[in-house]
């Protein structure tokens, strides 16, 4: 559906990455991908879970620019009327006739919209490569005459991916015309005395249903549209590689390596003025940051890159990331059998590493961000467990293949014919 020969002239529409550009009519919205009614069926799934803790999606409503947390139950809550749009859902919510709905981590409560929107960013991997956060999936739904978060930068590059079926006007600015506008870095909301010269200078996207806009980091947007629209940005979280340590690995390290909660005590000091604390903890830094490198930076980097990656791409559950190298639960083993087919859900990654957390004759594959251990001593498995990679059905064949079925079902990743 999405070749990496989408992205040959890239560089040069966008000049480097740092501009913005409309690639119009991309997505074959009419032939068979995700259009609003998607996001919108992906919504009332959210509404009808028993327990929300267990994704990290979630819903803000607007009311213009004011924020009604006050109404997110209500919408989870509230039946629907017979017959009843998503629109005149809302409208009867908020007894507003323009409302704004924004949904997080759509991935994560549509397999649909994972697998579609995951196409189209498996091709731009392949074309430029994949960010170290992964990709978030956040709907825009409603009539809103502007962005609830006013006319603000962004801090991601992203794809804004329109579904329609109206039209949406997009502004844009680069840093240094809006500062000298804005006088600032802050948004600018509605009834600001910048907000309507913002307007008249900022360059003018029309997005129609099917049409994708690149908006890189840095650049101040704002969104419009009188007519109901869907729109799903893609903004891919390419922080910092110092603020993923810091934030990320370092934390999970320590805990690893420095009990938070030992008992004991430590020596008593020697009163004077010459510090008596840089040999015992200059010791103890020097080894943990030693073990870390031997090993344990390994360990912890193996798990993410490889749980990523299995997850398509899109960023991990914070349930998963919080405790990268542990593994949660998992799903009852499918009932393969030999001579069955098997197939790897898209847009979910086969992927896998030996002696990962196991021992040298073991293998830890992963298949959406979940792992499972098979035994592999000879490496015979690799080339079967590629073949997944293709999406086609896969024949088990022998009763190693079977055995490994059986535990990658676990992970809930794979289909059975």
């Amino acid at each position: 559906m999405f070749e990496a020969k989408l992205w040959d002239d890239f560089d040069q529409k966008t000049a480097g990455g740092r501009a913005p550009y409309l690639f119009e009519s991309i997505l074959p919205i009419h032939k068979g991908f995700s259009g609003p009614e998607v996001v919108e069926q992906a919504f009332y799934d959210l509404a009808e879970q028993s327990d929300r803790k267990t994704t990290d999606s979630r819903i803000r409503i607007y009311d213009g620019e004011q924020r009604r947390d006050d109404l997110i139950e209500q919408a989870y809550r509230q039946l629907r009327l017979n017959g009843e749009t998503l629109v005149a859902f809302m409208q009867r919510l908020t007894a507003r006739t323009r409302f704004s709905l924004v949904i997080n981590n759509l991935e994560q409560i549509s397999p649909r919209l994972a697998a579609d929107f995951g196409r189209f960013i498996r091709s731009f991997f392949a074309f430029r490569g994949m960010p170290v956060g992964g990709v978030e999936q956040a709907a825009f739904c409603g009539n809103y005459a502007g962005t609830a978060f006013g006319i603000h930068e962004g801090f991601e590059h992203a794809f804004l991916c329109h579904l329609g079926p109206g039209v949406k006007e997009f502004y844009c600015w680069t840093r240094d015309e809006y500062i000298a506008l804005a006088d600032g870095r802050a948004p600018t909301f509605a009834g600001a005395s910048a907000y309507d010269a913002l307007l008249k200078t900022g360059k003018l996207f029309l997005l129609k249903p099917g049409d994708v806009l690149y908006l890189p980091a840095s650049v101040y947007h704002i969104g419009r549209q009188d007519e109901y629209s869907v729109s799903v940005a893609l903004p891919f979280y390419t922080y910092p590689l110092t603020r993923f340590l810091s934030r990320r690995v370092i934390p999970e390290l320590s805990e690893q390596s420095l009990p938070f909660d030992q008992e004991g005590i430590s020596d008593l000091l020697p009163f004077g003025n010459r510090n008596p604390l840089l040999v015992p903890l200059g010791q103890l830094l020097d080894d943990n940051l030693r073990r870390w490198s031997d090993g344990a930076l390994h360990e912890y980097l193996g798990y993410h890159w490889h749980r990523l990656i299995s997850n398509g791409g899109w960023e991990l559950p914070r349930r998963i990331s919080a405790k990268v190298c542990e593994e949660g639960p998992l799903q009852e083993p499918l009932p393969i059998q030999i001579g069955q087919r098997i197939r790897l859900r898209e847009p979910l990654h086969v992927s896998h590493q030996a002696a990962l957390g196991c021992s040298a004759a073991q293998r830890r594959v992963f298949a959406g961000a979940r792992s499972v251990v098979i035994d592999d001593p000879h490496a015979r498995q690799v080339a079967w467990l590629e073949q997944l990679n293709s999406y086609d059905f896969v024949p088990v064949e022998t009763e190693q293949q079977r055995e490994a079925c059986r535990a990658l079902s676990r992970t809930g990743s794979l289909e059975l014919v």
